[in-house]
């Protein structure tokens, strides 16, 4: 899997991630990066060597949406569009499937459209 450098990745979430397990280090075992943004919230998790990521949405603490287990992904990159536009985006494997992207800034926002227009 094609994926940011781990520095990129700490840039964009404005932190160091935890670790599921403390004797595994980046990029082996499941990475979790958390945003807060106002009263709303991203918590993002990667496991880069199985390809697969989980994302949760949280409003006022309250957990509002969850993505689980996208995968098998192939490929992540980190989007910064001037003025103010900050992301990522999730690419899978399987080409019929279209990315997911996740805003960090401005705000925090989720969009993955399931379907190719058309189908």
């Amino acid at each position: 899997m094609e994926i940011p450098e781990l520095a990129d990745l700490i840039w964009l979430f404005e932190g160091e991630p935890e670790r599921q397990h403390d004797d595994l280090h980046w990029p082996v075992g499941l990475h979790s990066f958390h945003l807060n943004r106002g009263a709303t919230s991203v918590l993002f998790s990667i496991d880069p060597v199985a390809g697969e990521a989980y994302i949760s949405l949280y409003a006022d603490e309250e957990e509002i949406a969850y993505v689980s287990r996208l995968r098998p992904l192939g490929r992540l990159a980190v989007e910064q569009h001037q003025p103010d536009y900050e992301g990522l985006v999730l690419w899978f494997r399987d080409p019929s499937k279209e990315p997911v992207r996740l805003q960090t800034k401005p705000s925090i926002r989720l969009a993955w459209d399931v379907n190719s227009l058309g189908e």
